[in-house]
């Protein structure tokens, strides 16, 4: 019994061209489309860098307030910190808007 499944195993194993992978059809080739080569990174306007980043900023320190004060307010019960803050998250928020407003309507 042993000489049975020696032989199915050779025979099985022993002829690596009974195993040739059939994935289907050949891939396909695709042309890859040439690309022209990227700007250079600095030849954005510098007013339009400068308030994107203002912006950024602008919109983080309002993100973090907003979310601080409640914190203050809920986990310590300090509205003193919390209230103030979270008011100026607000107020910081709204200035945001108005200068990225303001900032889209002088671009077009």
């Amino acid at each position: 019994m042993s000489e049975d499944a020696d032989e199915g195993d050779d025979s099985l194993l022993g002829n690596p061209e009974r195993f040739e992978p059939s994935l289907g059809p050949d891939v396909p080739e695709i042309e890859v489309p040439s690309v022209p080569e990227p700007q250079d990174p600095t030849d954005v306007d510098p007013e339009i860098s400068r308030t994107f980043w203002r912006l950024v900023v602008v919109f983080d320190v309002a993100i973090l307030a907003m979310a601080l004060g409640p914190m203050f307010v809920y986990f310590r019960g300090d509205w003193d910190t919390g209230g103030p803050m979270f008011a100026l998250g607000v107020v910081t928020f709204a200035y945001g808007v108005l200068q990225y407003r303001r900032f889209r309507a002088d671009g077009e």
